[in-house]
């Protein structure tokens, strides 16, 4: 290309000198002498090197040529001033970099399609009540069949439940996470073919005919090797033999990072007509041109319909359809948001301040660039060469934050939502580079127009008489006005993380009802096949508590059905002695089966009556303990101790006897610390003869020591009554809050991170503003101490100037952060988006860091020589 060009030059000269040489052999026949012919000639033909120009303009390419020509300058000018050059490289590098990975993070988790066949037509379903404040909870499998029967929006619609089974029969136990189905259709809507093997057959979903499996990529590759004679294969999960009969795709995730398979549920139709358990997920693809709001209008009306066939359930019983891709991106959507916005932030601030460098570079190159106009330079000629500079340092930046980028994705996999770990992968992908070459040459034009179009539009006479590089009076204007947009950005983030680290603190002081401290968790559930008698069930636990109890360094021990902290476990619906049942109200509470050292042993405080005991048995009056929440809630001013009440459990088969309350505990956050306490019993393990469901399978024991130091002898103590079992989840309850609060906790610690690098370059933009401040008025200083001003006048004029920049900045701070801490109360616990504390203390701070960047340069600015200054003019 580059000899091309030249031959298309030479060409162009050739023609030109051959057009002037026929020009002057003319004249010369015409008796001119022959300067007077050359001259005529020249004249005659006009300007050449506008001919050039004009002629090249024609050719298309000279906008090439002339890009090439202004990216050599800015190079050599970049190359010049390296110190420069390396300082907004770094600043230009974290503030894209930062943009690139946040923007890396939402692109996996927001922006890309998930990888199901039309994944905007799948949704999923939830019933919901509003009186009770019950939203998104799982159906009920009566509510669900009815639901399917009526309605004529969905394709396809399945229920699907969480499921773990133990594998045992080779090495170890090993617990498998999975899922069972209620039909076929789970595998239609997500459109999933097996690669090895086939789907299930109809006859497959038939109770006692259920004992299939599809089997995960992952775990064929980890258990089997991928052999490809897996299928037909027999697996003993819960000392039930299962068949393999399908492998599923390498790329293929729902939900559950972990599952290892997929069953047949094997539901009988006495199980898909129970409405106390409020447990299964429901999935369904919408039919072709039916939109989500729809789908919602008709499911709200069969579901107020099967609330008024079905009296036992609430008179408002609803439903939400949600889209498949939201319901996975959860609650992550506006923390990502509010985390790009940050990012903005600092990046608009790093911009400011590298536009405020280039403003005091271009009053360095005024006579430079006043020379250029008036030897005919246009001002947009000019002004494409600045921004092509600026153009080209923020494009190296750029290069530089992607490769800064990928450094931060292992903190940034830890955002990515638990059912899209699979999908969403983060990675320097097409989109990412167009996003980040897109944002730089932005950046750049955006930190370099202003010092552009400043520098050009200098009256040239002025600048031509001054003796040295002078900022006119609009720079210094352009000046401050950047210096007061970088302390409003930098404060409305320091506020915005503030809020946030008050939000993770008031989470960690939330009292879970419970001490957490020098305890040791874990799981070891009975397998109903081997335990099926209670009376073999109650040995074990016994047994196992003896052995726990002996190990040094125990304190307690007990078991339950549910721990704290992990959710409420299964759902009752109540019926209280002496209070008639009304249509549409339902009465409901969470349950746990616990020993009776529980209580003792989690530190769970007895409010009124007394816990249970080895007396309550099967051969005495059954008993509950109520928390405080239902107790308020249920029998309101009334003593509850000696009320009785029943419990629905269609399970059961058979009716269960009245419990009567001995007790009340206090609440204790059995769902998370965010939300609100819900009603709670708790049933000695001893009488619960009904519920195969929930056979205790928790542990937890209080030591006197470290808690992890008892992990391998209470595995031993486990595997000492029955050394089939599976031991897992060993860990600390201090371990599992921590796991709780760990989401906020990276959010507000990026948050935190990104408004420090903002405070900090807001803090060296008015430093840098004051520094050349000062260095633009020496002379002018240098007269006023001559004249018999003090150090401390120079020092409260620098200051004066300084502050007033900051607090008007902290000022437009303060109005901005109020109107976008709005879009954060939903992301907030315990703190109004508009603290006033919060809101006071961080303008303190940044006013703080202000008088700090302003004072060094004050100070230099006080201690300037008259004699010297005045030799600088």
């Amino acid at each position: 290309m580059r000899f091309w060009r030249q031959r298309k030059h030479e060409e162009l000269d050739a023609e030109i000198r051959n057009h002037l040489d026929q020009a002057m052999r003319d004249r010369l026949a015409l008796g001119e002498a022959p300067n007077e012919a050359r001259s005529n000639a020249l004249r005659e033909f006009g300007n050449v090197t506008l001919v050039k120009e004009v002629t090249r303009e024609m050719w298309g390419w000279e906008w090439l040529e002339r890009l090439t020509q202004d990216l050599k300058f800015g190079a050599r000018m970049l190359v010049k001033q390296p110190g420069f050059t390396v300082i907004a490289v770094l600043t230009l590098a974290l503030g894209i970099g930062a943009n690139t990975a946040i923007f890396s993070l939402i692109n996996a988790v927001l922006l890309r399609s998930l990888p199901f066949p039309q994944p905007e037509q799948i949704v999923t379903l939830w019933e919901e009540v509003p009186s009770e404040r019950v939203t998104r909870q799982g159906f009920a499998p009566g509510n669900y069949t009815d639901l399917k029967a009526q309605q004529t929006v969905f394709a396809q619609m399945t229920g699907l439940f969480q499921s773990e089974m133990i594998l045992t029969g080779e090495g170890e136990p090993e617990k498998l996470e999975g899922f069972v189905v209620l039909e076929s259709e789970a595998f239609d809507i997500l459109g999933i073919t097996p690669t090895l093997g086939r789907h299930f057959l109809p006859d497959e979903y038939v109770r006692g005919r259920h004992n299939v499996l599809l089997i995960s990529h992952r775990f064929w590759q980890q258990r089997f090797g991928g052999s490809l004679e897996v299928i037909g294969k027999d697996l003993v999960l819960n000392d039930e033999k299962f068949v393999i009969v399908g492998v599923l795709p390498s790329d293929f995730q729902f939900l559950n990072p972990n599952v290892s398979f997929w069953a047949p549920a094997g539901y009988s139709s006495s199980m898909l007509g129970y409405r106390a358990s409020h447990n299964m997920r429901v999935l369904a693809r919408l039919r072709s041109g039916v939109t989500p709001a729809q789908a919602l209008a008709e499911v709200k009306t069969r579901m107020q319909q099967i609330a008024l066939a079905h009296p036992e359930e609430p008179r408002d019983l609803s439903a939400y359809v949600q889209p498949l891709h939201e319901y996975l991106t959860g609650e992550a959507r506006r923390p990502l948001l509010v985390l790009l916005i940050g990012v903005g932030f600092v990046l608009l601030i790093a911009c400011a301040n590298l536009a405020n460098l280039l403003l005091a570079r271009a009053a360095a190159r005024r006579k430079e660039i006043a020379v250029r106009v008036a030897l005919g330079a246009k001002r947009g000629r000019i002004v494409r060469q600045l921004l092509t500079e600026s153009v080209l340092l923020s494009l190296i930046g750029g290069a530089c934050g992607l490769f800064l980028a990928p450094w931060s994705f292992a903190v940034l996999r830890q955002m990515i939502p638990p059912g899209m770990t699979g999908s969403a992968n983060l990675a320097l992908d097409v989109q990412v580079l167009v996003y980040t070459v897109g944002l730089s040459v932005l950046t750049g034009i955006l930190f370099g127009l202003a010092p552009a179009w400043q520098a050009t539009h200098a009256d040239v006479n002025e600048v031509l008489k001054q003796s040295g590089p002078r900022a006119g009076i609009a720079q210094r204007r352009l000046q401050n006005v950047l210096v007061v947009a970088e302390v409003a950005l930098a404060l409305v983030l320091l506020i915005g993380a503030g809020l946030w680290i008050q939000s993770f603190y008031n989470l960690r002081q939330v009292d879970v009802g419970f001490r957490t401290d020098n305890l040791l968790t874990f799981q070891a559930r009975l397998p109903r096949t081997r335990y099926r008698e209670h009376t073999q069930r109650m040995v074990f636990f016994e047994q196992t508590l003896q052995r726990l109890r002996a190990l040094p360094g125990v304190v307690s021990a007990a078991y339950a059905s549910h721990l704290p902290l992990a959710g409420r476990g299964g759902v009752y619906k109540l019926n209280i002695e002496g209070r008639p049942t009304q249509a549409g109200i339902t009465l409901e509470a969470g349950h746990s089966q616990i020993s009776p050292e529980y209580f003792s042993t989690l530190g769970i405080q007895i409010r009124q009556g007394r816990a249970f005991d080895e007396h309550d048995s099967l051969q005495t009056p059954g008993v509950a303990i109520v928390n405080e929440t239902m107790a308020r809630k249920y029998w309101p001013n009334e003593n509850v101790l000696g009320k009785r009440f029943s419990i629905d459990d269609d399970v059961a088969g058979r009716p269960v006897p009245p419990l009567t309350i001995i007790g009340v505990v206090g609440d204790v956050k059995q769902g998370g610390l965010e939300g609100e306490t819900r009603p709670q019993l708790y049933l000695p393990h001893s009488q619960v003869t009904y519920n195969s469901f929930s056979i205790p399978g928790f542990w937890v024991i209080r030591t006197s020591g470290e808690p992890l130091d008892l992990a391998a002898g209470a595995r031993s103590a486990i595997h000492a009554v029955d050394p089939n079992l599976l031991v897992a989840e060993v860990g600390e309850m201090e371990a599992r809050l921590d796991e709780l609060v760990a989401p906020r906790r990276l959010r507000t610690t990026l948050l935190m991170a990104y408004a420090s690098l903002a405070l900090l370059l807001a803090a060296l933009g008015i430093y840098g503003v004051l520094a050349y401040f000062v260095t633009q008025h020496t002379p002018e200083i240098g007269i006023r101490l001559a004249l018999g001003a003090h150090s401390g006048d120079v020092l409260r004029l620098v200051l004066r100037r300084g502050l007033g920049l900051a607090l008007a900045g902290v000022a437009l701070g303060l109005i901005t952060a109020l109107a976008l801490t709005r879009m954060m109360e939903g992301l907030l616990f315990g703190v109004e988006a508009g603290d006033p504390l919060t809101f006071g203390v961080l303008a303190l701070l940044m006013l703080s860091v202000a008088l700090v960047s302003c004072w060094i340069p004050a100070r230099r600015g006080a201690r300037v020589d008259p004699l010297v200054a005045l030799r600088t003019e």
